[in-house]
Order: structure tokens, then sequence, then C-alpha cells
């Protein structure tokens, strides 16, 4: 989808070059647009689709704009007779609305997949998306398989430890809740294997009061390791900044930490968030997240690009290797 060419571009080369199978890549944006009428519009010509796989990209969070012309597009394609139709999206659609908010709110995650494989007609073969907000979104899906859950907690972890040791001083790892702590698990047990480290860690007591607030009543674990330490918190997304900040402040002020680097896979960084970490009073020294929702061509993240306290993780690799394995009918998952 527009917004996504550079990183198809990368993908592309990547995966022609990748030792084994040849695979061919085509790149085709389709155009999406308003009708004078204000309907939606789609361009999208016959070529490279009908008896091709089409593999389309985007990501989420999911704005009405971006889900109805996702709509249309998915149609488009089953007209255009596309062999196979696979939808990569890094962030899922409304991953965030996975339980009910009392009584004014129903959960949606199950919604929006039963749409997306509406709108293909249930020709739709598989949804690939990455470290999902809850691992029983998987079994939203109408069908087993539909939806893939891949990770990039490893390398997450590992590009924001090399920006951490930069400062030489002790690295401690914050999960700021039971859930961050089981997701990125594995990533830690096996990075500390390969580099023969050990890693102390503290884990966060919160409490979450609906998908916008939440509070941090506590931390425990190695606390003592915190003082004069780079604390690196690591969580699977960070949208307003609120719990980050909270969290930051918290370490600060009460157990003596340096300086603290917000870690997170997908970088929402919604409402006024950017804003809110450029102040100069902000408790968070460094902003880490994974390109699952492509930080280029987002105006609000311009400022604090500027001042190089912000770093986007690359995933094309990672993608190429997604798209590549699962054309060929091989894990996805596997080598990553």
């Amino acid at each position: 989808m527009p917004g996504f060419e550079s990183l198809a571009v990368g993908m592309k080369r990547y995966i022609e070059l990748e030792k084994g199978r040849s695979t061919s890549v085509d790149i085709v944006v389709p155009e999406l647009d308003e009708r004078a009428s204000e309907e939606p519009l789609v361009r999208l010509g016959k070529n490279h689709i009908g008896g091709h796989d089409c593999v389309v990209l985007t990501s989420g969070p999911g704005v009405c704009k971006m889900l109805v012309q996702l709509f249309f597009l998915l149609g488009q394609l089953v007209g255009r007779r596309a062999a196979r139709i696979t939808l990569v999206t890094g962030y899922l659609p409304l991953c965030r609305s996975d339980k009910d908010e009392g009584g004014m709110e129903f959960a949606l995650s199950q919604h929006v997949i039963h749409l997306i494989e509406s709108a293909a007609y249930h020709q739709l073969d598989r949804i690939i998306s990455v470290d999902l907000h809850a691992p029983q979104a998987v079994m939203a899906a109408s069908r087993p398989g539909v939806l893939t859950e891949v990770s990039l907690a490893r390398r997450l972890l590992v590009h924001t430890l090399q920006i951490a040791r930069r400062f030489d001083e002790p690295i401690c790892l914050l999960f700021p809740d039971d859930s961050a702590a089981k997701r990125f698990e594995w990533a830690v047990t096996k990075y500390c294997a390969l580099n023969s480290l050990d890693l102390p860690s503290v884990h966060g007591i919160k409490r979450r009061k609906n998908s916008q607030r939440s509070k941090l009543l506590g931390l425990a674990g190695d606390l003592d390791c915190l003082k004069g330490a780079t604390v690196i918190g690591l969580d699977d997304e960070i949208a307003t900044g609120g719990s980050n900040i909270n969290t930051a402040k918290a370490v600060k002020e009460n157990f003596g930490a340096t300086r603290y680097i917000a870690a997170a896979i997908h970088g929402v960084l919604c409402a006024e968030a950017p804003n809110t970490i450029l102040l100069p009073n902000s408790p968070i020294d460094y902003v880490v997240v994974g390109s699952t929702i492509p930080p280029e061509n987002r105006k609000k993240l311009a400022p604090l690009e500027e001042t190089g306290r912000f770093v986007a993780v690359p995933w094309v690799d990672d993608l190429a290797h997604i798209i590549y394995y699962n054309h060929w009918d091989m894990s996805v998952r596997e080598g990553r």
C-alpha cells in the first residue's frame, strides 16, 4: 500500500538475492483515492496480479481510511484473479481492542479479522503480523492458520543493547508487566546464552484500567541493580507514552537509575507522545522502536528524530525472510 514503497524495494532486493530457489518479485503500488463524490477509489491493473501470489504490505493502527482502502484493495485482488493473497500487517489493526472495556465497548480484534477475510471473499491465504498485543488474538481468527504471529523481540533487544553500551554503565532490563516479561523471555535467554551474559532485570506490577490508562503499582526483582544503571524498558508497544514516562520517572527518582531507554516493538506514538517525550523534563532519554509502523512520512515524529533520541530498527530482512518462506510454504518462524 502507499507509504510502504521503500520497504518493498529493500525486500525485493533481499528475496531475489536469497540463496536457494529463484524468486522474482514485482512491486505494484495501487492508486487509492477518492472520487469527486468522496467515495473510495482503487485503481490496480491486471499486470502481475492474475495467477500470481500477491502480498499486500500494510500496517496498523487501523484508522478508518486505512481499513476502508484495505478492504477495497483486497476485493480488487480477488477480481483480478490473484492466485494467492497474503496480508502482511506489521501492527495488526485494532489489536489493542482485545478485551471488552465496560458496558460501552466490545473487543473488536476478532471483528476486524472477519472483515478482512470477508473483503477478500474468504480467498485470503494468510494474515501475518508481528508480536500481537495479546497472544489470544490468534484464536480470534475464523479458521486455523489464517493469522500467523512472528516476533521481532530479539532484533529489538540486540539493537537496544548496542545503544545502551555506549554509556559504559551497568544495564538493567525492565519489564512493565508479566506479559512483557513472557514476550521477551526467549529473546533475552537466547542473547545471554550466545554472549555468556547474565542481565539483571526487574518486573513491574501494572494494572491496566483500559486500553488508554494503566498504573505502575511497584517493581520486583533485582532492584539494587537499578542504581546508576541504564534501564531498558521492554514492551510490545508504546502508544501515548504515559506508562513509559511514569516508569522512567520512578526508576530515576526512587531507585537512582541514570538513564531510561523506552524500547518497544511497535512505535504507535500517538496523540501527544512525541511532544511529551521531547519536553526538557522528560525522564525518557531514548526511544527505540521497530519499524512495523513505518516512521517515514510521519511528520509528528520528525522533531523527535532530529534530536537523535529516536531510533527505528529496520525489519526489511525479517520481512523478506517471512515473505520468501511463506511463498515456498516453509515455516515463516524458521531462523527468527
